[in-house]
């Protein structure tokens, strides 16, 4: 604000160096030209007078009125320019001098009108005494002085009026200086200013700028974050908790998935439901927590036994799982399921209150078909599950293949 203010005074004190310099020169001007004018009128009453007495005095000597015809236009010319200049300096220490010659020379006008008066009425002695006096001699001769004195008080007053113009002049240049100073020092302060205004908006820039990238790296590791939530929901929604096989809505959605594929492809899907052989007897046995332990250990065995792509092993409900093979024929779901059998055989998991073997054994029920369009795809299902109580039937521990002809 301090800086807008100096600002402001500069152009305020320029403008008014500048009002102040015209003024004085308009005034020097118009001083000038009137000073010209009285200078004019002076020469001019002083010439106009001459004439006039050399027009009394020449007819006096040649006793010839007629060489006094022209006295009344010259006389009529000079208080004229007698006026004019009174008029001009009015206003001037000159005009008590101007006043002054006005009065001497309407007395010499009157000395000269007796004379004219004597001469027309042919009195030429009595005119040249009175032309020739002595008072008229005199009063001509301050006349004549007081107009030189006259010459020499313009000529002073003129120069003391110039002077003062010069330093009105001078003082104007000075505000011109001050002002283009004060410009000078405030376009630098305003320089100042600006630069300090432009670094704190580069710095303000900055700041926003790194701001700007905290905060998208924040939004990106917060996205990231929730995209990893987000799939980590999506598994454990469709992940079994107990095995960490795919659950029933997964295996639902993926056999969906593939019964539509096998459609318009015209390829086969195979179902194996895999059952628990007496399940309930082991749980009774041997306590829930180590039946959830046996359920775990199928599950791994199903992850490392069902691994190629197409091939899903999904918790079908308690100790029951399911497995769906894509593009499998029959003899390949029916070795896939025989390798699950083995697996678990393998694994000689005690099972002491099973009627079947000592260890854990499985049945599992395969069925296998060429989906086509308008077809149930629970049938499939059903078909293994059928084929899985088959199993159950005839004494558990086997793999028994549906009829799908």
């Amino acid at each position: 604000m301090r800086v807008l203010g100096g600002l402001y005074l500069a152009v305020l004190i320029l403008l008014i160096s500048i009002g102040v310099g015209l003024y004085v020169d308009l005034e020097s001007e118009q001083t000038h030209e009137k000073d010209r004018q009285i200078q004019v009128g002076l020469e001019r009453m002083v010439r106009l007078n001459q004439s006039l007495t050399h027009l009394i005095t020449t007819a006096v000597i040649e006793e010839n009125s007629l060489r006094a015809a022209s006295y009344p236009s010259v006389q009529a010319e000079l208080d004229a320019t007698m006026l004019g200049v009174q008029a001009l300096s009015a206003h001037m220490m000159l005009a008590s001098e101007i006043d002054a010659l006005r009065e001497e020379q309407l007395a010499l006008r009157a000395q000269e009108s007796q004379a004219l008066a004597l001469m027309r009425q042919d009195q030429w002695a009595d005119a040249r005494q009175a032309f020739l006096t002595g008072d008229y001699v005199m009063a001509l001769k301050i006349y004549e002085i007081n107009s030189e004195a006259a010459v020499g008080a313009l000529t002073i007053e003129l120069a003391n009026t110039a002077q003062q113009q010069n330093r009105l002049r001078q003082a104007a240049l000075a505000l011109r200086l001050a002002a283009v100073l004060l410009l000078l020092w405030a376009g630098w302060r305003y320089s100042r200013h600006m630069q300090t205004e432009l670094q704190k908006q580069h710095d303000l820039r900055a700041e926003l700028t790194t701001a700007k990238a905290l905060l998208e790296e924040k939004v990106r590791l917060r996205t990231a974050e929730l995209e990893a939530a987000n799939r980590q929901l999506e598994t454990l929604s469709t992940t079994d908790e107990l095995t960490g096989l795919a659950n029933r809505r997964r295996f639902d959605q993926y056999f969906s998935e593939e019964w539509q594929r096998a459609v318009r492809q015209g390829t086969s899907l195979a179902v194996i439901m895999v059952d628990v052989d007496h399940f309930k007897n082991y749980n009774d046995h041997y306590g829930h927590q180590q039946g959830d332990a046996c359920l775990r250990q199928l599950g791994a065995l199903l992850r490392v036994t069902i691994r190629r792509s197409g091939e899903l092993a999904a918790r079908y409900g308690g100790e029951e799982f399911v497995v769906v093979l894509s593009g499998a024929s029959a003899q390949q779901a029916s070795e896939t399921a025989a390798a699950v059998l083995g697996a678990m055989q393998a694994e000689q998991i005690p099972h002491a209150a099973s009627p079947v073997a000592p260890v854990l054994t499985l049945s599992l029920g395969v069925a296998t078909g060429h989906p086509g369009a308008g077809e149930d795809r629970d049938h499939l299902i059903r078909l293994a599950d059928e084929a899985l109580y088959q199993a159950k039937r005839l004494g558990r521990n086997r793999v028994v293949m549906a009829n799908t002809a």
